[in-house]
């Protein structure tokens, strides 16, 4: 109650100080009291926007724009633009409430940050290579690299490299049988595909004999890797590969492991990349917020030990 008392007293003091002019019979300058602010944020905008330009280029500078102009950029825009005038108006919990959360959303969206944490759960399987490795009997890959379009036609997703490196190893002779998995618990329509019907199409529109594609059902990791272990049981002695995107290989090898599965892993689409240059060192990105969001939930899961 004191701190809310007196921050109403610094709000009343500022208040008065614009005020003052007015009730003193002036003209009432005091209605565009923020406009010297937004005038001075804009000039510090725009000299940032200048440095950029001189600096990295014209493109980086268009990127730059593009990016705030997005959703998630508005956004950050708008905290920070808040937090100033919350602190020129002596709000102070306000400013700490949007300051946390402008903190929050730059640090999730920041490319240095999303590379780093993808790293964490990655780094096992960044120096894998697969063309040194014996060919498998059956490469299971998993359900998550694949959507269906409206015209009902599959396509990859954001996780679609795991078809691309499924591909990759029939054609080079390392996977004698490929395994598609995932089914969706809810299907909207009967032409909205499961997630290994997507794959088993994009696969033989890749050139791989349908002969050798085998389905499994299961609508996570862990009851896929419960069906695995089923089969297994039926066909045992097989060498069996585990492919799925690296950021989720850890979970599902734990998941396999689980229920006793003898597998090998196989990582397809990494996060974690090379540096290169881009906004989103500064300006949080829907991309790298989204990167952010898929690692946190893997520790989750390893959290709730699923």
């Amino acid at each position: 109650m004191f701190f809310w008392k007196r921050n109403k007293d610094w709000e009343n003091e500022y208040d008065e100080y614009y005020t003052r002019d007015v009730d003193r019979g002036g003209d009432g300058n005091a209605r565009y009291r923020y406009l010297p602010h937004l005038l001075l944020l804009a000039f510090v905008g725009a000299i940032f926007c200048a440095v950029v330009g001189a600096v990295a280029g014209m493109t980086m500078l268009e990127k730059l724009l593009t990016a705030l102009a997005m959703p998630v950029g508005v956004l950050w825009l708008f905290l920070l633009v808040t937090i100033y005038f919350c602190l020129i108006n002596r709000n102070a919990w306000p400013a700490t409430m949007c300051f946390i959360c402008w903190l929050l959303l730059t640090v999730a969206g920041n490319g240095f940050f999303t590379n780093w944490y993808a790293g964490t759960i990655e780094r096992d399987f960044l120096n894998q290579d697969l063309s040194a490795v014996e060919p498998y009997d059956v490469v299971v890959v998993l359900g998550g690299g694949t959507t269906t379009r409206l015209s009902g036609k599959p396509q990859v997703s954001e996780s679609g490299d795991r078809i691309v490196q499924t591909a990759r190893l029939w054609h080079s002779g390392q996977a004698k049988q490929i395994m598609c998995t995932g089914m969706q618990s809810f299907r909207s329509t009967e032409e909205d595909m499961h997630p290994y019907e997507e794959a088993t199409m994009l696969l033989e529109d890749l050139g791989v004999d349908p002969g050798a594609i085998l389905k499994l059902q299961g609508v996570n990791t862990s009851e896929e890797m419960q069906n695995l272990k089923k089969w297994s049981d039926l066909n045992p002695g097989k060498r069996i590969g585990l492919l799925t995107s690296a950021w989720h290989l850890a979970r599902a090898m734990r998941l396999a492991k689980s229920q006793g599965l003898e597998v090998e892993p196989i990582a397809a689409g990494f996060f974690s990349q090379p540096y290169a240059p881009s906004p989103g060192v500064v300006v949080p990105s829907e991309v790298n917020l989204m990167v952010t969001a898929a690692v946190t939930k893997e520790y989750l899961a390893k959290l709730v030990g699923r």
